[in-house]
C-alpha cells in the first residue's frame, strides 16, 4: 500500500511528465482498474481485457475498464481469487438471497473443503503486461499477492460458538506496491496476461455456516487483477 507521502510524490512526479508532453492542465484522480476473467481448467494462460471497448469477452459488472480517451497510471496493483456469495436454503427455512455478492480472497481457503486446496496453485505463476508491443512488466511473481489472514472460515455448525470468516484489510492485503509506476493508455494496445504453472479448477465450491446457523456457498470462478493509481482524463495520445 502507498502511503500518503509517496502519493503526493507520485502526483507531482505525474504532473510534470505530462507538462513535458504538453498537457499541462491535465486532470488527475484517484482510481481504480478492476480487470477478471473466467477460470477456465483447460488453460494456464488468461488475457485480461483493458478497455471499455475491449468487448470480445463480456465485461461483468464489477469490472472496472479504461476509457479509450484516457491513460490510467498504477502504483499499486492486487491479485485475487473471486468467487460468487451464494445464501443456501437450510431445511425449509427461509431467508434472505445474496443477490450478485462476491468475495475476494487472497488465499485458497482449502478450510471450505478439500477442492479449495486444488486453487493453490492460482499463485504460482506471473503476470506480464506489453503496452503497444512494448514490455512495460516481465515475470512479475503472483506469489507476492498470496496472504494467509490471521482469522479464517470457522464454522458454527461444528461446535465452535463462534462462526468467523477470514480477515481482509483490502488497502494492503493481496496488493503490492509497483516501482517505477506502470502507464496504460487508452490509445494504445495494452496486453495483460497471466501465466500460471499449472491449470487450476473451474468453480470449486464450499460452504461455511454463519453466525445464524445459514449456509453460505462460494464459488470461486473468476481470477481477478485491481490496479490502483492515477486517472488522466482526456490524457491518451492518438497517432
Amino acid at each position: 500500500m502507498v502511503s500518503s507521502e509517496q502519493l503526493r510524490y507520485n502526483y507531482a512526479l505525474i504532473k510534470k511528465r505530462y507538462a513535458k508532453r504538453g498537457k499541462k492542465i491535465v486532470r488527475l484522480t484517484q482510481s481504480s482498474l478492476l480487470l477478471v476473467q473466467a477460470i477456465d481448467a483447460t488453460t494456464n494462460v488468461y488475457k485480461f481485457p483493458v478497455l471499455e471497448t475491449d468487448n470480445a469477452v463480456a465485461p461483468l459488472p464489477e469490472e472496472i475498464r479504461l476509457n479509450t480517451n484516457d491513460e490510467f497510471i498504477s502504483y499499486d496493483l492486487g491479485y485475487y481469487l473471486m468467487a460468487n456469495k451464494v445464501a443456501v436454503q437450510v431445511e425449509e427455512t427461509p431467508i434472505v438471497p445474496l443477490l450478485n455478492a462476491k468475495m475476494f480472497f487472497t488465499y485458497a481457503p482449502d478450510e471450505l473443503g478439500v477442492p479449495y486446496g486444488n486453487l493453490q496453485d492460482a499463485w504460482l505463476g506471473k503476470l506480464e503486461i506489453l503496452v503497444n508491443k512494448i514490455s512495460r512488466l516481465e515475470k512479475w511473481d503472483l506469489k507476492r499477492h498470496n496472504v494467509i489472514p490471521r482469522t479464517q472460515f470457522r464454522n458454527s455448525l461444528r461446535g465452535i460458538p463462534i462462526a468467523t470468516q477470514p480477515s481482509a484489510d483490502y488497502k494492503k492485503d493481496g496488493m503490492f506496491e509497483m516501482s517505477p509506476m506502470l502507464t496504460l493508455s487508452g490509445a494504445k494496445k495494452n496486453e495483460v496476461t497471466v501465466t500460471l504453472v499449472h491449470a487450476v479448477p473451474s468453480t470449486v465450491t464450499g460452504t461455511w455456516a454463519n453466525p445464524d446457523g445459514n449456509a453460505i456457498r462460494f464459488d470461486a470462478k473468476w481470477l481477478a487483477l485491481l490496479f490502483r493509481g492515477m486517472l488522466a482524463q482526456n490524457a491518451a495520445k492518438f497517432q
